[in-house]
Protein backbone atom coordinates (compact mmCIF):
# COMPACT_ATOMS: atom_id res chain seq x y z
CA UNK A 1 0.00 0.00 0.00
CA UNK A 2 1.29 3.73 -0.92
CA UNK A 3 2.62 5.47 2.24
CA UNK A 4 -0.03 8.30 3.84
CA UNK A 5 2.63 11.20 4.17
CA UNK A 6 4.61 12.34 7.45
CA UNK A 7 2.15 15.02 8.35
CA UNK A 8 -1.43 12.84 8.07
CA UNK A 9 0.78 9.64 10.09
CA UNK A 10 1.09 12.85 12.52
CA UNK A 11 -2.43 13.76 12.52
CA UNK A 12 -3.93 10.17 12.88
CA UNK A 13 -1.10 10.03 15.97
CA UNK A 14 -2.62 12.81 17.87
CA UNK A 15 -5.68 11.55 17.13
CA UNK A 16 -5.27 7.65 18.66
CA UNK A 17 -3.50 9.65 21.66
CA UNK A 18 -7.09 11.16 22.46
CA UNK A 19 -10.28 9.79 24.14
CA UNK A 20 -11.77 8.17 21.24
CA UNK A 21 -15.30 6.14 21.17
CA UNK A 22 -14.68 2.71 20.42
CA UNK A 23 -16.10 2.71 16.46
CA UNK A 24 -13.76 5.67 15.98
CA UNK A 25 -10.94 3.97 17.47
CA UNK A 26 -11.35 0.55 15.51
CA UNK A 27 -11.10 3.09 12.13
CA UNK A 28 -8.08 5.08 13.66
CA UNK A 29 -6.31 1.60 14.20
CA UNK A 30 -6.91 0.53 10.72
CA UNK A 31 -5.61 4.03 9.00
CA UNK A 32 -2.38 3.63 11.95
CA UNK A 33 -1.39 0.24 11.08
CA UNK A 34 -1.85 1.78 7.69
CA UNK A 35 0.88 4.27 7.90
CA UNK A 36 3.13 2.24 10.27
CA UNK A 37 3.89 0.52 6.66
CA UNK A 38 4.61 -2.52 8.50
CA UNK A 39 1.78 -4.93 7.77
CA UNK A 40 0.26 -6.22 4.83
CA UNK A 41 -3.61 -5.84 4.14
CA UNK A 42 -4.11 -9.51 5.12
CA UNK A 43 -2.32 -8.60 8.74
CA UNK A 44 -4.36 -5.63 9.33
CA UNK A 45 -7.99 -7.54 8.84
CA UNK A 46 -6.65 -9.72 10.66
CA UNK A 47 -5.64 -7.54 13.50
CA UNK A 48 -8.62 -5.36 12.83
CA UNK A 49 -11.65 -7.73 12.34
CA UNK A 50 -12.79 -6.10 9.55
CA UNK A 51 -12.40 -7.00 5.96
CA UNK A 52 -10.92 -5.88 3.42
CA UNK A 53 -13.07 -3.32 1.65
CA UNK A 54 -13.37 -1.75 4.80
CA UNK A 55 -9.68 -1.25 5.37
CA UNK A 56 -9.61 0.19 1.38
CA UNK A 57 -12.53 2.65 2.25
CA UNK A 58 -11.03 3.80 5.27
CA UNK A 59 -7.86 4.72 4.00
CA UNK A 60 -9.72 6.62 0.85
CA UNK A 61 -11.62 8.47 4.00
CA UNK A 62 -8.77 9.77 5.52
CA UNK A 63 -6.60 10.16 2.40
CA UNK A 64 -9.43 12.64 0.80
CA UNK A 65 -10.69 14.24 4.22
CA UNK A 66 -7.81 13.42 7.08
CA UNK A 67 -8.96 12.75 10.48
CA UNK A 68 -11.80 14.51 10.07
CA UNK A 69 -13.29 13.25 7.42
CA UNK A 70 -12.71 9.70 8.58
CA UNK A 71 -14.40 10.08 12.14
CA UNK A 72 -17.42 11.95 10.07
CA UNK A 73 -20.17 9.53 10.17
CA UNK A 74 -23.01 9.76 7.57
CA UNK A 75 -26.46 8.75 9.51
CA UNK A 76 -29.32 9.35 9.05
CA UNK A 77 -30.65 7.69 11.77
CA UNK A 78 -32.61 4.59 12.12
CA UNK A 79 -35.53 3.64 10.06
CA UNK A 80 -39.01 4.48 11.60
CA UNK A 81 -40.77 0.58 12.51
CA UNK A 82 -43.66 -0.07 9.75
CA UNK A 83 -46.07 -0.89 13.30
CA UNK A 84 -45.74 0.93 16.15
CA UNK A 85 -47.32 1.24 20.15
CA UNK A 86 -50.70 -0.69 20.81
CA UNK A 87 -50.66 -1.97 16.72
CA UNK A 88 -47.12 -3.60 17.66
CA UNK A 89 -48.90 -5.03 20.75
CA UNK A 90 -51.72 -6.69 18.71
CA UNK A 91 -49.65 -7.66 15.89
CA UNK A 92 -47.67 -9.73 17.97
CA UNK A 93 -50.68 -11.27 19.90
CA UNK A 94 -52.04 -12.14 16.75
CA UNK A 95 -48.18 -13.73 15.45
CA UNK A 96 -48.50 -15.78 18.90
CA UNK A 97 -52.05 -16.97 18.17
CA UNK A 98 -50.81 -18.09 14.38
CA UNK A 99 -53.94 -15.87 13.11
CA UNK A 100 -51.14 -15.25 9.84
CA UNK A 101 -51.39 -18.20 7.54
CA UNK A 102 -48.99 -16.45 5.16
CA UNK A 103 -46.86 -13.23 4.76
CA UNK A 104 -49.62 -11.73 2.63
CA UNK A 105 -52.55 -12.02 5.21
CA UNK A 106 -50.02 -10.10 7.52
CA UNK A 107 -49.62 -7.69 4.96
CA UNK A 108 -52.83 -6.98 4.44
CA UNK A 109 -53.40 -6.40 8.37
CA UNK A 110 -50.30 -3.79 8.72
CA UNK A 111 -52.22 -1.82 5.59
CA UNK A 112 -55.62 -1.72 7.15
CA UNK A 113 -54.11 -1.02 10.92
CA UNK A 114 -51.63 1.50 9.23
CA UNK A 115 -51.95 2.24 6.17
CA UNK A 116 -48.50 1.05 4.92
CA UNK A 117 -47.75 -1.02 2.06
CA UNK A 118 -45.01 -3.54 3.01
CA UNK A 119 -43.56 -5.67 0.43
CA UNK A 120 -44.08 -9.64 1.50
CA UNK A 121 -40.24 -9.96 1.78
CA UNK A 122 -40.48 -7.26 4.31
CA UNK A 123 -43.06 -8.37 5.97
CA UNK A 124 -41.53 -11.49 6.73
CA UNK A 125 -38.45 -9.54 8.23
CA UNK A 126 -40.56 -7.88 10.13
CA UNK A 127 -41.95 -11.40 11.43
CA UNK A 128 -38.59 -13.00 11.85
CA UNK A 129 -37.73 -9.92 13.72
CA UNK A 130 -40.55 -10.14 16.19
CA UNK A 131 -39.81 -13.99 16.97
CA UNK A 132 -41.83 -15.31 14.02
CA UNK A 133 -40.94 -18.20 12.43
CA UNK A 134 -43.22 -20.58 9.88
CA UNK A 135 -44.85 -23.38 11.61
CA UNK A 136 -47.04 -26.48 10.87
CA UNK A 137 -50.02 -26.28 13.73
CA UNK A 138 -50.42 -28.85 16.01
CA UNK A 139 -53.60 -30.36 15.95
CA UNK A 140 -56.28 -29.74 19.21
CA UNK A 141 -59.08 -31.57 19.70
CA UNK A 142 -62.50 -29.53 19.57
CA UNK A 143 -63.32 -31.39 22.77
CA UNK A 144 -60.58 -30.17 24.52
CA UNK A 145 -61.05 -28.68 28.05
CA UNK A 146 -58.12 -26.19 27.79
CA UNK A 147 -59.36 -25.19 31.29
CA UNK A 148 -58.95 -28.90 32.43
CA UNK A 149 -55.68 -28.96 31.31
CA UNK A 150 -54.76 -26.11 33.30
CA UNK A 151 -56.01 -27.45 36.30
CA UNK A 152 -54.10 -30.80 35.82
CA UNK A 153 -50.90 -28.74 35.64
CA UNK A 154 -51.26 -26.72 38.76
CA UNK A 155 -53.31 -29.81 40.63
CA UNK A 156 -50.80 -32.75 40.03
CA UNK A 157 -48.84 -32.69 43.26
CA UNK A 158 -52.49 -32.84 44.74
CA UNK A 159 -53.40 -35.41 42.47
CA UNK A 160 -50.26 -37.88 43.60
CA UNK A 161 -50.68 -37.45 47.07
CA UNK A 162 -53.98 -38.56 46.47
CA UNK A 163 -52.64 -41.89 44.55
CA UNK A 164 -49.76 -42.35 46.86
CA UNK A 165 -50.52 -41.04 50.29
CA UNK A 166 -48.88 -38.59 52.50
CA UNK A 167 -45.95 -41.05 53.71
CA UNK A 168 -45.62 -44.13 51.57
CA UNK A 169 -43.92 -46.54 53.19
CA UNK A 170 -42.01 -47.54 49.70
CA UNK A 171 -40.28 -45.07 47.22
CA UNK A 172 -41.65 -44.15 44.82
CA UNK A 173 -40.91 -43.79 41.10
CA UNK A 174 -43.26 -41.36 38.60
CA UNK A 175 -43.56 -42.49 34.82
CA UNK A 176 -45.72 -41.17 31.75
CA UNK A 177 -46.43 -43.29 29.51
CA UNK A 178 -48.12 -43.42 26.12
CA UNK A 179 -48.34 -46.09 22.57
CA UNK A 180 -47.70 -45.29 18.59
CA UNK A 181 -47.86 -47.33 15.86
CA UNK A 182 -45.45 -48.32 13.05
CA UNK A 183 -45.90 -49.92 10.44
CA UNK A 184 -44.72 -50.80 6.30
CA UNK A 185 -46.40 -47.74 5.13
CA UNK A 186 -43.93 -45.06 5.06
CA UNK A 187 -43.69 -41.92 6.45
CA UNK A 188 -43.11 -39.25 3.86
CA UNK A 189 -41.29 -35.78 5.73
CA UNK A 190 -40.38 -32.74 4.40
CA UNK A 191 -36.38 -32.83 3.06
CA UNK A 192 -34.04 -30.27 1.95
CA UNK A 193 -33.37 -29.35 -1.78
CA UNK A 194 -32.78 -27.30 -4.71
CA UNK A 195 -35.84 -24.75 -5.63
CA UNK A 196 -36.81 -26.22 -9.25
CA UNK A 197 -35.87 -29.71 -8.14
CA UNK A 198 -39.03 -32.53 -7.52
CA UNK A 199 -38.21 -34.60 -4.96
CA UNK A 200 -39.34 -38.46 -5.01
CA UNK A 201 -39.49 -40.76 -1.80
CA UNK A 202 -39.99 -44.10 -2.76
CA UNK A 203 -43.62 -45.43 -1.53
CA UNK A 204 -45.72 -48.73 -1.27
CA UNK A 205 -48.98 -49.45 -0.21
CA UNK A 206 -48.53 -52.20 2.77
CA UNK A 207 -50.70 -52.35 5.90
CA UNK A 208 -48.70 -54.24 7.98
CA UNK A 209 -47.71 -52.93 11.78
CA UNK A 210 -47.06 -53.29 15.16
CA UNK A 211 -47.22 -50.87 18.12
CA UNK A 212 -44.64 -49.89 20.53
CA UNK A 213 -45.21 -49.23 24.34
CA UNK A 214 -42.76 -46.62 26.05
CA UNK A 215 -42.84 -45.05 29.85
CA UNK A 216 -40.29 -42.69 30.75
CA UNK A 217 -39.18 -41.72 34.03
CA UNK A 218 -40.08 -37.88 34.65
CA UNK A 219 -37.06 -37.82 37.44
CA UNK A 220 -34.43 -39.83 39.39
CA UNK A 221 -32.84 -42.42 37.38
CA UNK A 222 -34.66 -41.04 34.61
CA UNK A 223 -35.00 -44.62 32.80
CA UNK A 224 -37.49 -45.72 29.88
CA UNK A 225 -39.09 -49.23 29.37
CA UNK A 226 -39.81 -49.93 25.46
CA UNK A 227 -42.54 -53.26 24.65
CA UNK A 228 -42.79 -53.66 21.00
CA UNK A 229 -46.15 -55.87 20.78
CA UNK A 230 -48.27 -56.78 17.75
CA UNK A 231 -51.77 -55.74 19.11
CA UNK A 232 -52.73 -53.71 21.19
CA UNK A 233 -55.90 -54.20 24.13
CA UNK A 234 -56.23 -53.53 27.86
CA UNK A 235 -54.31 -57.28 28.54
CA UNK A 236 -51.07 -56.79 26.44
CA UNK A 237 -51.61 -52.91 28.40
CA UNK A 238 -51.71 -55.16 31.42
CA UNK A 239 -48.57 -56.79 29.91
CA UNK A 240 -46.13 -53.51 29.82
CA UNK A 241 -47.71 -52.21 33.26
CA UNK A 242 -45.90 -55.21 34.90
CA UNK A 243 -42.94 -54.57 33.01
CA UNK A 244 -43.11 -51.75 34.63
CA UNK A 245 -43.56 -52.79 37.89
CA UNK A 246 -40.91 -55.53 37.73
CA UNK A 247 -38.12 -53.56 36.73
CA UNK A 248 -38.25 -52.72 40.39
CA UNK A 249 -40.48 -54.61 42.58
CA UNK A 250 -39.50 -53.02 46.05
CA UNK A 251 -40.70 -49.23 44.55
CA UNK A 252 -43.85 -47.60 43.84
CA UNK A 253 -44.52 -46.86 40.72
CA UNK A 254 -47.15 -44.13 39.48
CA UNK A 255 -47.91 -44.28 35.78
CA UNK A 256 -49.57 -41.32 34.48
CA UNK A 257 -51.50 -41.79 31.01
CA UNK A 258 -53.87 -41.16 28.60
CA UNK A 259 -57.27 -42.12 28.90
CA UNK A 260 -57.68 -44.23 25.97
CA UNK A 261 -60.09 -47.37 26.00
CA UNK A 262 -56.90 -50.09 25.77
CA UNK A 263 -55.69 -48.62 28.94
CA UNK A 264 -56.51 -49.97 32.21
CA UNK A 265 -58.50 -48.42 34.46
CA UNK A 266 -57.34 -47.93 38.39
CA UNK A 267 -58.90 -50.53 40.63
CA UNK A 268 -58.52 -53.25 37.29
CA UNK A 269 -57.91 -56.31 38.69
CA UNK A 270 -54.91 -57.17 36.03
CA UNK A 271 -53.19 -54.05 37.89
CA UNK A 272 -50.16 -54.63 39.03
CA UNK A 273 -50.44 -54.28 43.31
CA UNK A 274 -47.42 -51.77 43.36
CA UNK A 275 -48.61 -49.76 40.29
CA UNK A 276 -50.67 -47.15 40.53
CA UNK A 277 -52.56 -44.95 38.12
CA UNK A 278 -53.32 -41.23 37.47
CA UNK A 279 -55.02 -40.22 34.19
CA UNK A 280 -54.28 -37.20 31.94
CA UNK A 281 -57.08 -34.70 30.75
CA UNK A 282 -58.89 -36.21 27.62
CA UNK A 283 -57.90 -34.66 24.59
CA UNK A 284 -54.61 -33.28 25.83
CA UNK A 285 -51.46 -35.00 24.28
CA UNK A 286 -49.40 -31.76 24.71
CA UNK A 287 -49.27 -32.87 28.84
CA UNK A 288 -47.52 -36.15 27.66
CA UNK A 289 -43.86 -35.46 27.27
CA UNK A 290 -43.81 -39.71 25.18
CA UNK A 291 -45.81 -37.70 22.57
CA UNK A 292 -42.62 -36.06 21.66
CA UNK A 293 -41.04 -39.43 21.75
CA UNK A 294 -42.14 -41.14 18.90
CA UNK A 295 -41.90 -38.31 16.78
CA UNK A 296 -38.48 -38.31 17.02
CA UNK A 297 -38.53 -42.30 16.86
CA UNK A 298 -40.32 -41.90 13.56
CA UNK A 299 -38.38 -39.11 12.59
CA UNK A 300 -35.02 -41.74 11.04
CA UNK A 301 -37.31 -43.92 9.25
CA UNK A 302 -39.17 -41.26 7.18
CA UNK A 303 -38.65 -41.66 3.46
CA UNK A 304 -37.77 -45.39 3.45
CA UNK A 305 -39.18 -48.50 2.93
CA UNK A 306 -38.78 -51.96 4.81
CA UNK A 307 -39.22 -55.28 3.13
CA UNK A 308 -40.82 -56.59 6.83
CA UNK A 309 -41.68 -55.36 10.11
CA UNK A 310 -38.52 -56.88 11.66
CA UNK A 311 -35.96 -54.77 9.74
CA UNK A 312 -38.33 -51.97 11.02
CA UNK A 313 -38.36 -52.41 14.25
CA UNK A 314 -34.60 -53.53 14.53
CA UNK A 315 -33.83 -49.58 13.30
CA UNK A 316 -36.56 -48.61 16.60
CA UNK A 317 -34.67 -50.20 18.40
CA UNK A 318 -31.20 -48.77 16.89
CA UNK A 319 -32.75 -45.51 17.32
CA UNK A 320 -34.26 -45.77 20.35
CA UNK A 321 -30.80 -46.87 22.76
CA UNK A 322 -29.99 -43.29 21.37
CA UNK A 323 -33.42 -41.78 22.91
CA UNK A 324 -33.44 -43.53 25.91
CA UNK A 325 -29.77 -42.66 28.13
CA UNK A 326 -30.92 -40.96 31.31
CA UNK A 327 -29.65 -37.33 29.75
CA UNK A 328 -31.88 -38.15 26.85
CA UNK A 329 -34.50 -39.00 28.98
CA UNK A 330 -34.14 -35.79 31.56
CA UNK A 331 -34.14 -33.48 27.93
CA UNK A 332 -37.95 -34.39 27.06
CA UNK A 333 -39.54 -34.18 30.02
CA UNK A 334 -41.62 -31.25 30.48
CA UNK A 335 -40.09 -29.22 32.76
CA UNK A 336 -43.13 -27.87 34.11
CA UNK A 337 -43.84 -31.51 34.83
CA UNK A 338 -40.73 -32.28 36.96
CA UNK A 339 -41.13 -29.11 38.85
CA UNK A 340 -44.71 -30.10 40.04
CA UNK A 341 -43.78 -33.74 40.62
CA UNK A 342 -40.77 -32.76 42.87
CA UNK A 343 -43.08 -30.12 44.82
CA UNK A 344 -45.39 -32.31 45.80
CA UNK A 345 -42.86 -35.27 46.87
CA UNK A 346 -43.20 -36.40 50.73
CA UNK A 347 -39.63 -35.58 51.40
Amino acid sequence: MPTLGEELVQQIEAAWAEPQPDWARKRLLVVRLIGQHHHTVAQIKEITGVCRQTIFTYRDKVVAGGVEGLLKREWAGARQPAVTGEDAGEFIRKLEAGDFRQARDAQKWIARRTSKKLTESGVCKLMHRLGGKLKVPRKSHRKKDQAASDAFRAELPQRLTEVVGTAPDKPVRLWVLDEHRYGLLPVIRRVWSRRGVRVHAPYATTYKWGYLHEALEIDGANDAQLLFTPAINQDIHAIFLRQIAESDPDSLHVVIMDQAGFHLRAGDGRQPANVRLLSLPPYCPELNPVEGFGRLLKSPTANRLYRNLKRLEDHLIAVAKGWTTPDKVHSMIHGWMRDQVNAGAPN
